[in-house]
């Protein structure tokens, strides 16, 4: 995410690719100046670069370091459902799939509401329960000779991905029920 604007309703700048669409629901934290498009919201009129927030009204002008989050919160993408999680290409970092159990956890990036390490299946990488002040998480190392990996994910109620150690190559990561 790389911009909201101050109007009714917010309209939120997103990377191309973000693979998000009508109806889908984002934990958003981190803004500072626009701070009401930090929450949990439904997106529509969705495009390749943008969604609006729905119910939203923006109080100010865009700053901050954004987190953006997806939330598990409706059929078929419920909490502790057994999903597929992707990631494919061929790009050398550490993919990090973080879990939180709250708005607030995800807000402050920490695990203080129990959230459980996401990846089940096949037992890939890394598992970490996490703290007070870091997130529940799996972290999954990526090269380009093992792209292409899927396994079974329990989400909670927000995830969210992140790839941290990149070196090179491109990388996708996709959740599916």
């Amino acid at each position: 995410m790389s911009g909201a604007t101050n109007a009714t309703p917010i309209v939120i700048t997103l990377g191309a690719g973000h693979g998000l669409k009508n109806d889908d629901r984002i934990a958003i934290a981190g803004i500072t100046g626009n701070t009401n498009a930090n929450g949990t919201w439904s997106l529509a009129n969705v495009t390749a670069t943008t969604a609006v927030l729905l119910g939203s009204s923006g109080n100010g002008a865009y700053g901050g370091t954004p987190r953006v989050g997806v939330v598990f919160s409706h059929t078929p993408h419920m909490k502790q459902h057994s999903m597929n999680c992707a990631a494919w290409g061929n790009g050398v970092a550490t993919l990090d799939i973080e879990s939180y159990a709250s708005l607030a956890d995800f807000a402050a990036g920490s695990n203080n509401d129990g959230a459980s390490a996401p990846v089940m299946a096949p037992s890939i990488g890394v598992a970490s329960a996490g703290s007070n002040s870091t997130p529940a998480k799996s972290t999954v190392t990526l090269t380009a000779a093992t792209s292409g990996v899927e396994f079974e994910i329990k989400p909670n109620i927000i995830m969210r991905a992140v790839l941290t150690a990149y070196t090179s190559g491109t990388v996708g990561v996709s959740i599916t029920s």
